[in-house]
């Protein structure tokens, strides 16, 4: 699926949507994205996660072990973020997608640079955590995983009139 088959429309009829632009802006001018990935025991396994977004498409990067890796590679995940506390204030994404466990070098290389850039600064220093916690992320595997759109749901409750 393209970018271009990606359906966008308001989350329900009290809503007033976000354009294409301000889905991407908004989502990109966030830290944090909630992740749903479905689980064979029909209960969904949410996160929040660091995230960036490429080409149309949102990338997590996380260790190759968490239960997150697994449930990506079957293939649906849901993503939200939203803002505001009151009525007038709210606005969200909501992205339903496939998803997927990155494997392509080049891509991943992409990937890593842009989560590097945008969270280097907020990532644990080597100098403020123990010993015995650094040696065993050390040994930790990176795995990333792509999300496709297939349809995105917006609202933005300061464009009621």
């Amino acid at each position: 699926m393209t970018l271009a088959t990606v359906r966008f429309r308001r989350a329900n009829r009290q809503y007033v949507q976000m354009t294409e632009r301000e889905v991407w802006s908004f989502l990109t001018s966030k830290d944090r994205i909630f992740v749903a990935f479905s689980s064979r025991s029909g209960f969904p396994h949410v996160t929040p996660m660091w995230f960036c977004v490429l080409d149309g498409r949102i990338y997590l990067r996380t260790q190759d072990y968490k239960v997150k890796v697994r449930l990506a590679g079957l293939g649906k995940a849901c993503c939200s973020i939203d803002e505001g506390k009151k009525y007038r204030e709210l606005r969200g994404v909501t992205i339903w997608g496939q998803s997927r466990v990155v494997t392509e070098k080049a891509l991943i290389e992409r990937v890593s640079d842009s989560m590097d850039a945008r969270y280097g600064s907020l990532q644990w220093k080597e100098s403020e955590m123990p010993r015995a916690w650094v040696a065993e992320r050390r040994l930790e595997r990176r795995t990333f995983i792509e999300i496709a759109p297939t349809r995105i749901s917006s609202w933005d409750n300061r464009k009621v009139a």
